[in-house]
């Protein structure tokens, strides 16, 4: 009887046991879904074509500031509405561009948009509730 088998056999095994071996815990992790760690009152979206996300937020009471990316292709705007009142706003800016807002805001629900070139039609807005007093 030829050895040989067994030989390779064993060969392969341990190739298996230590390919098995490089494949336990990782240092690194999946991207997660949630935003960038920001400093308390800091809300991060990102906004693409054509969406926020996330397109629902809730914050106290006060001040608050949108730190918005432009994670789209072309140029976008934030602003934010109470009804059709324009609070404040962030004026077009390019791809690959963060830019911050910040609005000193009561209890109550408002709306976020991209109104630039009909953007908000085509479901380019969020809701924003503030909560507390």
């Amino acid at each position: 009887m030829s050895r040989r088998p067994t030989a390779l056999a064993s060969l392969g095994l341990a190739g298996i046991i230590a390919l098995a071996g490089c494949g336990g815990a990782s240092t690194t992790s999946a991207p997660s879904a949630a935003p960038t760690a920001l400093p308390s009152g800091v809300v991060a979206l990102s906004a693409r074509e054509y969406e926020f996300t996330p397109g629902t937020v809730t914050v106290p009471a006060g001040e608050v500031t949108f730190d918005v990316t432009n994670a789209g292709t072309e140029n976008h705007e934030f602003e934010v509405l109470a009804g059709d009142q324009s609070l404040a706003k962030i004026d077009a800016f390019a791809r690959g561009e963060t830019k911050q807002l910040t609005v000193d805001l009561p209890a109550g629900t408002y709306t976020f948009v991209c109104r630039l070139n009909g953007h908000d039609i085509l479901g380019m807005k969020g809701t924003l509730t503030v909560s507390g007093g």
